[in-house]
């Protein structure tokens, strides 16, 4: 289970790390390049039903549709990437880029994840404020682990300096999350957070 305890004050340190902000991987070509390197590839619409197909077997519950899948991935070109074995679709990782509204909104408990607003979300190549795991989930245990290092690498190497979100939607999800170092962002219910370079620096006074 994820620690329940706050450890730092982090809407305070969520207002240090500032608002949007222009990636030089967050855009066309470069985020690309990132994500293959990570194994993952955009999916072709055909593989965006494999997705939602992998979703459903995987988490299950209360899902967004098919349709709304499509759409969100559509504001951003870069939402849905999908992980090949064999030339099937075995899993995918759902990263959603914020503006800085999307951010406010995680916070402040406004944010459906099953109704994913516009102005929430950040295009490839604009400026953005963070990132919310919206969904990720693999058939098998080689794709899961490469899922969460995928995860880990993002977080950790490529973008150190930004926020990403998640909630314990699921106690699977609750696991990884704890695993990959996520705290409790504050008093929200559900939400939880990491950011490298604001965590290390909190490990650091702590020692």
């Amino acid at each position: 289970m994820i620690a329940q305890e706050v450890k730092f004050d982090a809407r305070r340190a969520l207002a240090d790390l500032g608002g949007e902000r222009l990636h030089p991987r967050y855009a066309r070509g470069p985020s690309e390049e990132m994500m293959a390197s990570l194994r993952l590839e955009r999916p072709t619409p055909d593989e965006v039903v494999d997705i939602h197909r992998v979703a459903s077997e995987q988490i299950g519950g209360s899902l967004a549709t098919l349709d709304e899948i499509r759409r969100v991935d559509a504001l951003t070109d870069a939402a849905l990437w999908a992980l090949r074995r064999r030339g099937e679709v075995t899993g995918f990782l759902a990263p959603l880029a914020l503006t800085l509204a999307g951010r406010d909104a995680l916070v402040d408990g406004t944010f459906n994840a099953g109704a994913v607003e516009a102005r929430w979300v950040a295009r490839i190549g604009e400026p953005l404020a963070g990132f919310y795991c919206w969904s990720y989930a693999g058939r098998d245990q080689v794709t899961r682990g490469a899922l969460v290092l995928a995860l880990r690498t993002l977080i950790d190497r490529h973008f150190p300096d930004l926020p990403f979100f998640g909630r314990d939607t699921t106690a699977a999800g609750a696991r990884i999350m704890s695993h990959l170092g996520f705290e409790a962002f504050n008093d929200t219910p559900h939400l939880y957070w990491r950011c490298q370079s604001v965590m290390t620096l909190v490990g650091e006074k702590m020692q």
